[in-house]
């Protein structure tokens, strides 16, 4: 049974993070990474099921969605065509309602939520943790790292892939 600390503590989830834990079948990492109430925007699954995605990750996606809490909200804090339209409605829904965490890759959508006093983690933190925390083999994680690089188009620096890798150890 979750704590109450656990229940009340929100999670809202941004497109990029659910894309590659979905191609790499990783999307139960989220829960055990950052146990919450999970939120993700209507906006948000409309462009994680987009025609782009492979049927494997739409399955997975879908099956997935059906363990969260799925909210139709459009708003945005600030104007700017640097975030996207899910990007800007992500980071407002997360300022407004007091989420505790953001998992999200996008850097700006990163740096703006942690001075709102939100904690954030992205794909690559997932996979730390979940290995930190007993969740994921080393190996595993670091096959899953890889395939996220090489095959599905994931761009980090190599300073930063590096620094993971090391972390994995």
């Amino acid at each position: 049974m979750p704590s109450p600390e656990t229940t009340r503590r929100v999670v809202i989830c941004d497109a990029s993070p659910l894309i590659f834990l979905a191609k790499l079948a990783g999307l139960e990492l989220i829960q055990r990474v950052v146990p919450g109430r999970l939120v993700v925007l209507g906006c948000v699954v409309r462009e994680v099921l987009s025609e782009r995605a492979g049927p494997d990750e739409v399955d997975r996606l879908r099956t997935w969605l059906q363990s969260v809490e799925v909210i139709e909200y459009e708003d945005s804090l600030f104007p700017t065509s640097v975030l996207s339209q899910s990007d800007r409605s992500t980071l407002a829904w997360a300022v407004n309602h007091s989420a505790a965490w953001l998992v999200a890759d996008e850097r700006l959508l990163r740096r703006v939520a942690r001075q709102r006093g939100i904690h954030v983690i992205g794909f690559c933190g997932i996979l730390v943790k979940a290995v930190e925390r007993g969740h994921l083999p080393a190996r595993e994680a670091r096959a899953m790292l890889d395939a996220a690089v090489d095959q599905h188009g994931l761009r980090i620096s190599v300073a930063l892939y590096r620094r993971i890798v090391e972390a994995l150890v």
